[in-house]
C-alpha cells in the first residue's frame, strides 16, 4: 500500500526557518510542497521518509533565502495490484459505489465488479446482494474490504482555451489519480459479512 520513492529537488528555506536545523527546515519545505499530492506514475505523496543527500545552500543576490539541492524520500500511497484494503463506503448509484479510506477517496467500484446477484435498490439509494436468499444491504458509511484492479494516472493538466473560446475548459476535471476495484471475490464486500 505504502512505497518509498527517491526524489530530487532544489528548495528554498526563507529566513523565517533559520532557526530550525537544516533537516528539520527541509523537511517541513519537502511537506510542504508534496504532502497530499499526486505524482503522476508514482501516486499519492504522504510525507518525508528521510533525506538521502543535502548540497551545501547558496544564496542568490537580492534575495534572503538559502536554496538547497536535496535527494530525499517520501512515503507514497501507490497500491499494487490484487491487494485487498478495507475502506468505507462513501457514496452508491447505479453505476457503482464510491469508497473512502479517509485520506483518498478515488475509489471506484463499479456494478460489473460486484458480487453475482447484486443490484441497485433505487428506492433506498444503495446495493443489495442476494445471496442464498438473504438480502446484504451495502450501506453507506459500512467498512468494506476490496480488491485493487488497477491504478488510474491522468494528466489533468487544464487545456489551453483557444482564443475566444470561453467554453473549451470543463467546469470540473477527474482525479488526477484514482483506484479501480472489485468486491466480487471471496472474502470481500462488507466486513460484517463475514
Amino acid at each position: 500500500m505504502f512505497v518509498l520513492a527517491v526524489l530530487r529537488d532544489t528548495l528554498k528555506i526563507v529566513p523565517s526557518e533559520f532557526t530550525k536545523s537544516r533537516e528539520e527546515a527541509l523537511k517541513y519545505e519537502i511537506n510542504r510542497k508534496y504532502a497530499n499530492r499526486v505524482l503522476h506514475d508514482i501516486g499519492l505523496c504522504m510525507m518525508v521518509h528521510d533525506l538521502l543527500e543535502i548540497d551545501e545552500g547558496y544564496v542568490q543576490h537580492s534575495e534572503g533565502w538559502i536554496w538547497v539541492k536535496v535527494i530525499f524520500r517520501l512515503i507514497m500511497f501507490r497500491p499494487f495490484k490484487d491487494e485487498v484494503l478495507v475502506g468505507r463506503i462513501r457514496s452508491a448509484s447505479p453505476e457503482g459505489i464510491q469508497v473512502s479510506m479517509e485520506f483518498f477517496d478515488d475509489i471506484t467500484i463499479s456494478a460489473d465488479q460486484m458480487p453475482v446477484g447484486s443490484e441497485y435498490n433505487s428506492t433506498e439509494g444503495v446495493w443489495v446482494w442476494r445471496y442464498e436468499g438473504n438480502e446484504l444491504f451495502m450501506d453507506l458509511d459500512e467498512l468494506v474490504r476490496f480488491q485493487v484492479l488497477d491504478s488510474v494516472f491522468l494528466d489533468v493538466n487544464p487545456p489551453r482555451p483557444k482564443i475566444g473560446d470561453v467554453d473549451s475548459v470543463p467546469a470540473s476535471h477527474p482525479p488526477p489519480y484514482s483506484l479501480v476495484c472489485t468486491i466480487a471475490g471471496d472474502g470481500l464486500g462488507l466486513l460484517t459479512w463475514w
